[in-house]
């Protein structure tokens, strides 16, 4: 039988790895790269997208998408939903009670789905920017 030959720990695979961990949110691949030139300044963008995937695929980091189109990259690998404020663009890990894989998935599977993995994306206002946009009492005094 014949072993998949072991990939190589790069100093590139390295830094992406670092980038996502170190960013304090969910950066984007974007946000990735331009950290990773600032400590590799010829690493491509090509790169840093074959490495984000290579972590994911390996279950290093975790990947959802907002808005149903652009990726964010995220460092807690545990089960945990999203916030995301519509406003200002901050995003929050969210810890339910519930687990997610508690999520009742049956009909689609009864319908012929095959289900590889899901997320929760909660859309809405942070606090900060609710009392942005709530007028206050005495602006109308």
């Amino acid at each position: 039988m014949k072993q998949k030959p072991q990939k190589r720990n790069t100093q590139q695979l390295q830094i992406v790895y670092q980038a996502v961990c170190q960013s304090g949110s969910h950066p984007s691949a974007d946000e990735v790269y331009r950290y990773a030139r600032h400590l590799l300044p010829r690493i491509s963008l090509g790169t840093v997208y074959h490495n984000l995937q290579r972590l994911v695929e390996e279950g290093k980091i975790g990947i959802f998408l907002i808005g149903g189109r652009t990726a964010r990259y995220d460092p807690t690998i545990t089960d945990h939903a999203h916030f995301v404020c519509q406003h200002c663009g901050q995003i929050e890990d969210v810890f339910l009670a519930q687990p997610l894989l508690a999520i009742n998935l049956s009909t689609l599977v009864r319908n012929g789905y095959t289900i590889f993995d899901h997320s929760l994306v909660i859309d809405g206002l942070c606090p900060p920017c609710v009392s942005e946009r709530t007028p206050s009492c005495e602006a109308y005094s």
